[in-house]
């Protein structure tokens, strides 16, 4: 699908989403410049997103599409800008990509193509800053709930629980992972604009520095955002690490305390026909007093140690 956005003053904006091999051939025609495909783009190693071909500058970028769905996702989307033509080439929908699109037809400014850039990095950028927030919030609200507070009593969860527990916080954390990528991934492009002397606009630098300065921002909140899901991440481990060595600690104890009349009964279970103890009268008796006494004096040497 290709739209069409007047900037103004001649300027446009050519979006293709999903392009077909005639409206790729089209935009090319008209902009004498090679419209890179899906492959293309993917291929390109990060390094090689960023050139100049044709008298174009070309780019490409990490863009989370799917960020709140349970499996984030990010595509790669193509850049080129070309006189006073912006292409975006890209082949997964994307909610900031509309939001600028329906801001720059309602907007009576008539703007040139690298401020439309400009504008749609802004606008890829506070959409990744509202996704990085819901994580931020969805963190918060786990470390309440998944961790015990301090006035609360131990609650024991099951596996089935742990096991979902976790499960989220591997999906807020790979939410968080797309949202720093895309991040550099926008800096990188952002930065690169910046070194081309052919935009010398001064209020296009300004706006391309501003938001230069806004990635680098949300991208260290990222960065304590994983740091919070990874402190939460450590800390539930630690938690079920304790109840784990708790659960063998009393096995332990209890094989401690019922080791000794064991092997009393063992002595005395055996069929020698010399052991002077089955002729006593008061053997039986004696033999329970024995196995007693071995289980309740490890019993009161655990507790004067500490272990239980």
């Amino acid at each position: 699908m290709l739209n069409k956005i007047e900037l103004g003053n001649g300027a446009r904006w050519l979006d293709l989403v999903s392009p077909s091999a005639t409206e790729e051939a089209e935009v090319e025609g008209a902009l004498e410049i090679d419209v890179p495909t899906q492959d293309d783009i993917r291929k390109n190693e990060p390094s090689s997103r960023l050139y100049r071909e044709d008298g174009g500058t070309f780019m490409a970028a990490q863009i989370v599409t799917v960020g709140e769905a349970p499996l984030p996702q990010t595509s790669t989307v193509a850049f080129i800008l070309k006189g006073e033509n912006l292409v975006t080439v890209r082949y997964a929908q994307s909610r900031a990509f509309d939001l600028c699109a329906s801001e720059i037809q309602r907007s009576d400014n008539r703007l040139t193509s690298s401020s439309a850039l400009v504008g749609l990095i802004e606008a890829l950028v506070d959409r990744t800053s509202e996704l990085l927030e819901g994580a931020a919030t969805a963190a918060d609200e786990m470390a309440l709930s998944a961790l015990p507070a301090k006035e609360q009593p131990p609650k024991r969860r099951t596996v089935a629980e742990l096991e979902a527990v976790l499960a989220e916080i591997q999906l807020l954390h790979r939410r968080v992972a797309k949202v720093r990528e895309s991040l550099v991934s926008l800096g990188r492009m952002t930065g690169y604009l910046l070194t081309q002397s052919e935009y010398d606009d001064a209020e296009f630098r300004e706006r391309a520095k501003s938001t230069s300065r806004d990635i680098i921002s949300v991208t260290d909140h990222a960065t304590f955002v994983a740091q919070n899901i990874q402190f939460i991440l450590d800390t539930l481990l630690g938690l079920i690490s304790v109840e784990q060595n708790a659960i063998v600690k009393f096995f332990s104890i209890v094989a401690v305390v019922l080791l000794p009349p064991t092997l009393i009964a063992a002595i005395y279970g055996m069929n020698f026909e010399v052991m002077p103890e089955l002729t006593w009268r008061w053997g039986y008796p004696s033999a329970l007093a024995a196995m007693l006494a071995s289980a309740v004096l490890p019993y009161l040497w655990c507790r004067k140690r500490g272990w239980l």
